[in-house]
């Protein structure tokens, strides 16, 4: 009998231990690290982008749309510095040129409502709610002619190297998809390191106008950053899709590609009336 009662101790101590190693394997993001990345809020026709980075520094600009959505104009620039602490995110404001939405040299504190890796929602001290939705987020995809999985990237731009000082500054922006190996049916998508971004972001920015001033040398540069990113996704990298490319010399132009590529697609203001009407 006092045998029966070891085994069976033995064998709820085996059952929790194989329940506890998935809950291991997952680290769950924390407020800083779900912070980070490409936001955009619509309002009043005007698309407001805020990019924040690991390093507590962001940007922020605004494009005035017309009624086909399409981004006309640039309304101006602000950034500054972001920090978060006690479930409150700070912005301190250091140059504006959207004083009505960025004051300079103001600090502004938010308490978070909500904040995941789709959705940013903060108060302000007066009460107001303003929600900010992740714009590169995108669910990975299979289509029914191959099992290969595709993972968005979304858009990437980097100041590329020069090799004179008095060169002019070129911007390669990229549109990417990665094309994973096929998986087994029950084999989930490795999730993508937090430095597979840096170290592409890092490898990109150390070539110079010449490594791709044309498609065939991006390609081959497209596939070395194959061979950069492996290492954080476990190897599943098949290839990387390049969807749209462009060499900017002007910082409006990678703006604008920025934001062509990772708005998400919001009901015209006229709908949304019509929407409420209807309830």
């Amino acid at each position: 009998m006092k045998r029966l009662a070891i085994y069976f101790i033995l064998f709820l101590i085996g059952v929790s231990f194989l329940i506890s190693i998935p809950a291991c394997g997952k680290k769950e993001k924390n407020q800083n690290e779900l912070a980070v990345g490409n936001w955009t809020q619509f309002r009043n026709r005007a698309y407001i982008l805020l990019i924040t980075n690991p390093k507590g520094e962001w940007n922020s600009s605004v494009r005035i749309a017309d009624v086909t959505s399409k981004i006309v104009k640039s309304k101006g620039h602000a950034k500054g510095t972001w920090y978060i602490e006690n479930n409150q995110m700070i912005f301190t404001v250091s140059e504006s040129e959207i004083e009505e939405i960025w004051e300079k040299n103001a600090t502004t504190f938010f308490d978070i409502v909500e904040l995941t890796d789709t959705i940013m929602q903060l108060k302000d001290e007066f009460g107001r709610s303003v929600v900010w939705k992740h714009t590169n987020v995108k669910k990975a995809a299979t289509s029914d002619d191959d099992l290969s999985p595709i993972v968005s990237v979304g858009p990437v731009a980097v100041n590329l190297n020069k090799n004179r000082s008095n060169d002019k500054d070129r911007y390669l922006c990229l549109n990417m998809n990665l094309v994973l190996k096929e998986l087994m049916p029950d084999q989930e998508i490795p999730p993508i390191h937090p430095k597979a971004r840096e170290a592409g972001i890092i490898f990109l920015s150390s070539l110079v106008f010449n490594d791709v001033k044309d498609f065939d040398r991006i390609k081959k540069q497209i596939r070395k950053l194959v061979d950069v990113l492996n290492p954080y996704m476990e190897g599943f990298i098949k290839e990387i899709a390049v969807e749209h490319v462009i060499i900017a010399t002007e910082i409006d132009k990678v703006e604008e590609f920025i934001i062509e590529h990772t708005l998400i697609e919001e009901p015209a203001p006229e709908q949304e009336e019509e929407g409420e009407k209807s309830k």
